[in-house]
């Protein structure tokens, strides 16, 4: 079988008129898109008598006009006899057409000679509170009186959200799946999924009723810093990214201790305000419900078994992992996004019928997040991206979970006779996954080889 791409070139700056269709044979697809260009320059150069090199790829196109990273693996969006354009020229630098989400200056400075990276919460250490409108939830009196006292205020509300800073991203993350319907829908929260937080760690009552949970929602969502912001990333309007996020934690703590003390609000900081919140709510509740959910996983890390197994196979989860780049650069260390490992999941009948998007959200901090503590979480760079550890452990949790479902439901329906050991049903589940990733390939059975060497004699 394989794939059979239907290739059409075109010269750079021509409209996508079509100078020649080539039929790529791309066997299963491994290549990366930047081949593509190459191989099909390549084949024009030869069909027209001219040198290797003559025509140089300068984008891939998809059939709407999309140009596309030169660095997807080409069986991971397309199947065969797909079609597809690739833009030539006479070079001689390759591949200058822009692509959505490619970088136009390098993510790092040089200082002393080095490349030095910026640090991966300098969204969040750098967020001017005072800009993004928290100046006007403090009272306007204290402000007159010594603006520099309110100033301390804000630095120490930034205080609070960096010490809270992995909780709230992996909060985040897991409410975004609340209802979801795709991993696509990971990193956008909802005003209905905003609300039904706030539900659930209590701080919507009879003082505070929903719809000033909604309009704060409303607030952040459509202020000017948060416009700008959505035009910049080219995200919806009707969502929060983690930012959003953060800045209605404050203004819901600020309404919330005016709903709860109306006689002490106009007297107390802002940053008290957000402490309370943290300490009555999102802690008694949100962060304690995640870690009662997390530490059902600690029987599978205290599984020497188990652990001994995923020593074992740890070349074939990398595998596994590698086959599931939708990129892949030279030289790049190994990391694959939730969002797209959400479509590997389901070709493994595991995402949709062993697990649900909003377990596999929890499935997945467990992965990130070395502790069940959520005080102690860190903040991760890019939260949903999965290196081989990781990768390892998401794994490992989702076995869990569906063992524990099973053995549970077998328990209920009276049927613990056929109970297997963890280690037994991870073995398994692994396997499973290897021979569908394609990195395992089952031996032929002795009795095959036996018939084959029979009819050859």
């Amino acid at each position: 079988m394989g794939i059979r791409l239907k290739v059409n070139l075109s010269q750079l700056g021509s409209g996508l008129a079509i100078e020649d269709t080539i039929h790529l044979f791309c066997a299963d697809g491994e290549q990366i898109l930047q081949w593509v260009g190459y191989a099909c320059c390549s084949r024009l150069a030869y069909k027209r008598g001219e040198a290797h090199g003559r025509f140089v790829p300068q984008s891939i196109v998809t059939k709407e006009g999309q140009p596309l990273d030169i660095d997807i693996v080409v069986n991971e969006i397309f199947g065969d006899g797909d079609e597809l354009f690739v833009e030539y020229s006479s070079g001689p630098t390759a591949y200058r057409v822009r692509w959505e989400g490619r970088p136009r200056t390098p993510p790092f400075r040089w200082g002393d000679g080095v490349e030095v990276l910026p640090a991966h919460d300098l969204w969040l250490t750098d967020l001017n509170l005072k800009a993004e409108g928290i100046l006007n939830l403090v009272d306007p009196d204290l402000y007159k009186a010594d603006p520099s006292i309110a100033e301390a205020d804000l630095d120490k509300v930034k205080q609070y959200l960096l010490q809270y800073a992995g909780a709230l991203q992996m909060i985040f993350w897991i409410q975004s799946s609340d209802g979801a319907s795709s991993g696509e829908q990971l990193g956008q929260l909802t005003l209905p999924q905003f609300r039904s937080l706030m539900q659930m760690a209590k701080v919507i009552s009879s003082r505070l009723p929903p719809e000033k949970v909604d309009e704060v929602f409303t607030t952040v969502a459509t202020s000017e810093n948060t416009l700008a912001r959505k035009v910049e990333s080219k995200s919806g309007v009707s969502s929060f990214d983690i930012v959003d996020f953060m800045l209605a934690i404050v203004q819901v703590a600020s309404h919330r201790f005016t709903a709860e003390n109306p006689n002490q609000a106009a007297y107390t900081h802002l940053s008290v305000k957000v402490g309370s919140l943290f300490k009555e709510c999102l802690g008694l509740s949100t962060f304690s419900d995640l870690q009662k959910k997390l530490e059902r996983f600690r029987p599978a890390l205290l599984n020497s078994n188990a652990m001994l197994l995923l020593k074992k196979g740890k070349k074939l989860t990398e595998q596994t992992l590698d086959s599931c780049q939708l990129k892949r650069s030279r030289g790049s260390e190994v990391h694959v996004d939730l969002k797209w490992l959400c479509n590997h999941l389901t070709r493994w009948g595991l995402l949709g019928r062993e697990v649900t998007l909003p377990e596999l959200a929890l499935i997945a901090v467990f992965a990130k997040q070395k502790t069940a503590e959520p005080e102690s979480f860190i903040l991760h760079e890019q939260p949903l991206e999965f290196d081989y550890a990781e990768f390892e452990r998401l794994l490992l949790g989702i076995a869990w979970h569906t063992y524990s479902g099973k053995k549970k439901a077998g328990q209920q329906g009276g049927n613990s006779t056929n109970e297997i050991l963890f280690e037994e049903y991870l073995g398994e589940t692994l396997d499973s996954i290897y021979k569908k990733a394609g990195v395992l390939v089952a031996a032929p059975r002795r009795e095959d080889l036996e018939e084959g060497d029979a009819e050859q004699d």
